[in-house]
């Protein structure tokens, strides 16, 4: 009797433990679009106990699901976090710049390359015709559309520089509020494994912390361990955003530096988006503004010092044909503007058709008055400019596009490990189906022979 309520106890357990498979099966093939998702596998083990016999043996009692777990990749959920990071750094590091290049350098036709090629040709034209004032009004119009041209390249690359805190300041935001997402998540998993038993009790958490730790990577580098009992501790530089301490802020301090909040110390990061947006606004776009005023001043210096030298053909001496201190304050003598009599196209005073300041000047063009022991001219400085910007676009895009290229290669083996065949599940889900249904065969075959055993022994010879 007690062999037969054991069967009953095998059929029972053969339908509770595919009823669970062909759940978790069902689960897997609902999220087979779901981004990030791993799919997940049910672990049946062998019931067992002893027959109750002298000496017995270990006879099977069934079947039990002892848990669920995911196929998780943590060595290359690890890789992509920090190619994640790279490829966000390079990124957007050429956006801000191709910005930068496109006020340098486009339109064509307005650029200060072209404004620069203007006034010098403007200088040209006045050697042909000294005398005539519509020349000389043309080349203050030339100068002026150049300054302009000049002040309106500093003021774009400047508001974009003051633009950027903004931007920092919303990544810092979102930093903090995943490293509070991530506690909050790391609480409810502890307690879901202490619940379990052990780990593998909290599978959807830890697909959501999961992606949240993805979204972080691609902001700051970190360094991420995943303590006994399921708490994700996550490193950044030093110090931990994250640990059984709760969540630790960051802040920008008085002077927009990445610090944590509780101690203003400095934050260490290497990589991600938020390390870019700093690099830029700390060193990339000082360093262009930096190279704009070495250009303004190197214009302003080599034509002033032949013009005050110079004289207008109403004897002016003496006037610098721009003023200003750099590539922000840099524009033409109102003196010139209101006069252009006094632009300087002579050497010496008083002599009628002397152009020797004019051609002077028309020459500055191809005269090398710029960089180390003056060996580059005042157009071949600025084409050094667009030149190194370009490269540094070109070496940011190739980073990008390599760390994008391993992004697409490790989610490719993350995705062959991880993701959801939906031929295999339909397979298991089949498998587990014919086993709900033997266990269901099971339990009847039982009840038949349990009939038999009560209601219908011992009636023989009635």
């Amino acid at each position: 009797m007690s062999g037969l309520l054991s069967g009953l106890q095998i059929g029972l357990s053969t339908l509770m433990a595919h009823q669970q498979a062909i759940s978790v099966t069902s689960h897997n093939i609902a999220n087979v679009n779901t981004p990030g998702y791993q799919r997940q596998r049910i672990n049946l083990n062998e019931m067992t106990a002893p027959s109750g016999r002298l000496n017995p043996p270990i006879m099977g009692m069934g079947v039990y699901a002892k848990g669920v777990s995911r196929f998780a990749t943590p060595f290359i959920d690890h890789q992509i976090r920090r190619q994640n990071g790279a490829q966000n750094y390079a990124e957007n590091t050429e956006n801000l710049l191709r910005d930068v290049e496109s006020v340098l350098t486009e339109p064509a036709s307005a650029g200060i390359a072209a404004a620069l090629d203007g006034f010098w040709q403007a200088w040209q034209d006045l050697t042909v015709a000294p005398t005539e004032k519509a020349t000389r009004i043309a080349l203050t119009q030339s100068a002026k559309q150049l300054t302009s041209t000049i002040r309106e390249a500093n003021s774009f690359i400047d508001q974009l520089k003051s633009n950027l805190n903004t931007q920092i300041l919303s990544e810092v935001n979102r930093v903090n509020d995943i490293s509070v997402q991530v506690d909050e998540l790391n609480e409810q998993i502890i307690q879901a494994n202490a619940r379990a038993g052990g780990k593998d009790g909290a599978l959807p958490l830890e697909q959501l912390r999961d992606s949240l730790l993805f979204e972080l990577s691609g902001i700051v580098d970190f360094d991420l361990s995943i303590q006994d009992g399921g708490m994700a501790r996550v490193n950044v530089g030093n110090y931990a955003l994250v640990n059984d301490g709760g969540p630790k802020p960051l802040k920008l301090d008085d002077s927009m530096n990445l610090v944590w909040a509780d101690s203003d110390v400095p934050v260490k990061i290497s990589t991600g988006s938020l390390k870019s947006l700093i690099d830029m606004r700390d060193s990339t776009l000082p360093n262009i503004l930096s190279e704009m005023d070495t250009l303004a001043v190197g214009l302003m210096e080599a034509v002033n010092d032949i013009h005050r030298n110079g004289y207008g053909i109403d004897g002016t001496s003496g006037l610098d044909f721009f003023t200003g201190e750099d590539s922000a304050t840099i524009n033409v003598n109102p003196s010139i503007e209101r006069f252009p009599e006094a632009i300087a196209s002579a050497g010496e005073p008083g002599r009628i058709g002397d152009i020797s300041a004019a051609l002077a000047i028309a020459g500055l063009s191809n005269a090398s008055t710029m960089g180390n022991n003056n060996a580059i001219s005042i157009n071949g400085y600025f084409r050094s400019i667009v030149t190194n910007l370009g490269m540094d676009i070109q070496r940011s895009k190739a980073s990008g596009d390599s760390s994008q290229s391993v992004v697409e290669h490790l989610e490719d083996r993350r995705q062959a490990i991880s993701g959801v065949s939906m031929d295999e599940e339909v397979a298991s889900l089949i498998g587990y189906e014919k086993a709900f249904q033997a266990g269901a065969r099971i339990i009847n075959v039982i009840d038949e022979m349990l009939d038999q055993v009560i209601n219908r022994m011992g009636l023989v010879g009635r």
